[in-house]
């Protein structure tokens, strides 16, 4: 055999196999853990009587992939600290990250037992975030919890401190002279 009849016998070979499993992969690719690019913040506002009075929802476009940074996390909580003439300060910061991998999947769905996808974060930082499964991705969430910050009047507030006035105007004695 040379090597023109190797070339023909190549392209005669059967690709169909190949253009099957392509299309048979194209109906599972929701199910590949892919990076997370964006996620949904959810905030919730309190009040004084620990009522729930608003919720607001915005997606936000993460800078880095698989990371919430410092700086746009600071963005959102200062830009969502006031509403409706209120001030409000943060109470609780929730990731919610679904970072099943697709061979679990089934299992997850069937299983009684639940897994914890909440996380509490306890420090204004970067915040990691898991790859997830596409079909899951519009799922990851941050949750802010807003806390109205009560506000006190001046009249009311005893620890004012007590303004002290300071001069220069010092007495000055003259002496008498004794002849």
């Amino acid at each position: 055999m040379n090597y023109e009849e190797e070339e023909n016998n190549d392209s005669n070979l059967d690709t169909n196999w190949i253009k099957e499993f392509e299309t048979t992969d194209q109906n599972y690719i929701q199910f590949y853990n892919e990076d997370v690019n964006e996620i949904k913040v959810t905030s919730l506002y309190i009040d004084k009587e620990n009522n729930i009075e608003t919720i607001k929802e915005e997606t936000l476009f993460l800078k880095q992939d698989n990371m919430v940074t410092k700086e746009e996390l600071i963005h959102v909580i200062k830009k969502n600290s006031f509403k409706d003439k209120k001030r409000y300060t943060i109470l609780s910061l929730l990731k919610y990250n679904i970072d099943l991998e697709t061979s679990n999947v089934k299992h997850y769905l069937k299983s009684l037992l639940s897994r914890d996808f909440l996380e509490v974060v306890k420090n204004i930082d970067n915040i990691p975030l898991k790859k997830t499964i596409s079909m899951f991705q519009d799922l990851n969430t941050l949750f802010i919890l807003f806390y109205e910050k009560t506000i006190s009047t001046f009249g009311s507030n005893h620890q004012t401190t007590k303004k002290i006035y300071i001069s220069n105007n010092k007495t000055k004695r003259k002496q008498l002279k004794v002849f």
